[in-house]
């Protein structure tokens, strides 16, 4: 499936390479909106014809409310509109971005400028959809087909050391997480917050689910203040859970830092020892971190 499709005249509306979508299929849009763009769309259609076709998937941005919306329509009816409230606006008029759309088993997946955006659970087979339509207040410059083993990619660096990430975050630690060595999270846990997770896995791409070695999930609804810990081998094994520590409370600022050990990791936040947890699998497979919630990140080191 790897085309390249340059400078489609808007609106553009094409057919799929092979015929129809497929699982590991990875479709990149290069664009720009347009200097007064009001919205526009991406929409993978059951169809050549838009009013005649069902839309699987239809991604739309909509500049006046800075919103972006994703939705379905099946049997000539719009289903229920999802959007999100926990990333900035995207985009800007007249500034570039990268849209990319992979397709797995589940969902869509969607990052923007190499960010994590949304997932988006199918609401039709995924191999319905046999068009791409493109309309709206935008500029096309490249529409790259592709595909993919694992979404997103992340290219080796130095080793990690990110100052004030935006979540979702997920990234390489580029370099071993030997016997001694730590991850450390600077962070404030948020005013009013459900809950929180910190993983060592392997692999920091959505799709396929990583090996998470070592889940570690502070949670707060409903009165909570447990922090329930856990790895995903294929699925996910008994809980340990322990006590959320004072400094761990909503609003509270802390360094927490997660240490191997030769046969368990050693957890700490602001020097204090909070929780042990033990190896389940070779934690040598730990190369990544991954982070989400309701948690403000201000750096995150490998040592």
């Amino acid at each position: 499936m790897n085309t390249t499709i340059n400078n489609p005249v808007i609106p553009c509306v094409m057919s799929l390479p092979g015929g129809r979508l497929q699982q590991g299929n990875l479709i990149v849009i290069h664009g720009q909106p347009t200097y007064n763009s009001n919205r526009f769309c991406v929409s993978l259609v059951c169809g050549q014809q838009r009013e005649l076709g069902e839309i699987a998937f239809q991604l739309t941005s909509h500049f006046d409310t800075s919103w972006v919306i994703r939705n379905s329509k099946l049997n000539k009816e719009w289903g229920v509109e999802e959007g999100t409230t926990t990333h900035k606006f995207p985009f800007k008029r007249l500034q570039p971005f990268k849209i990319e759309i992979f397709t797995s088993p589940s969902s869509y997946l969607i990052t923007v400028d190499g960010n994590h955006h949304c997932e988006y659970i199918h609401r039709v087979s995924y191999s319905e959809a046999n068009t791409l339509q493109i309309t709206g207040d935008v500029q096309v410059s490249m529409i790259e087909f592709r595909s993919a083993n694992t979404f997103p990619t992340f290219p080796s660096s130095n080793r990690l050391n990110v100052a004030y990430p935006p979540l979702p975050f997920a990234s390489l630690i580029n370099g071993p997480l030997s016997v001694g060595n730590e991850i450390q999270v600077h962070g404030q846990v948020k005013p009013h917050p459900n809950r929180f997770h910190i993983n060592l896995q392997q692999g920091c791409q959505s799709y396929p689910h990583p090996t998470m070695v070592f889940h570690f999930n502070p949670r707060y609804e409903g009165g909570q203040r447990t922090i329930v810990m856990n790895s995903f081998i294929g699925s996910w094994g008994s809980e340990q859970r322990v006590a959320v520590p004072r400094n761990l409370l909503p609003g509270n600022n802390f360094v927490l830092a997660i240490r191997r050990q030769p046969s368990y990791f050693e957890v700490s936040v602001n020097g204090s020892v909070i929780a042990t947890y033990n190896h389940r699998i070779a934690a040598d497979m730990v190369d990544s971190v991954s982070i989400d919630g309701d948690v403000i990140i201000h750096k995150v080191v490998a040592y």
